[in-house]
């Protein structure tokens, strides 16, 4: 393969990513130091799932629900709002991971977040860091 093919480019993921993190930032369920998922099955997302605290609890919720998917899943967003360790001090963000089907590689994200101007919210402000990661889910 050539950097050149559209399996190995995380150009055509970074809107997408950044749509589905506004988009779970906007979930009215969403709460502090909550994982939650997303799965797009045929181009129609799903709702967003709340998930554990232990990953391999996690990992075997993430495989169940893509193989009962009953179509081909297109889309699985991962998400997390809460402080996380930033060069050395906890800060309030929001971490994504997103993968899209067809591509070998995904998209971690990472956003400054400070509190919404409603109690138990957030918004997003500041720049939009990502780094590609290997799709081992779709």
């Amino acid at each position: 393969m050539t950097s050149s093919d559209p399996k190995n480019s995380l150009g055509p993921l970074v809107k997408p990513a950044e749509a589905a993190l506004n988009e779970l930032l906007h979930f009215p369920e969403l709460k502090a130091d909550q994982w939650l998922m997303r799965v797009t099955v045929g181009g129609e997302a799903g709702g967003w799932e709340a998930m554990t605290a232990d990953t391999a609890t996690n990992d075997r919720m993430i495989k169940e629900r893509v193989a009962q998917s009953g179509g081909p899943v297109t889309e699985l967003a991962m998400g997390y709002a809460g402080m996380i360790d930033c060069r050395g001090s906890k800060r309030l963000m929001a971490y994504l991971q997103y993968f899209k089907s067809g591509y070998e590689h995904g998209l971690l994200c990472l956003r400054h977040l400070k509190d919404g101007p409603q109690p138990g919210t957030f918004e997003g402000f500041g720049g939009f860091l990502i780094v590609g990661a290997k799709n081992i889910w779709i």
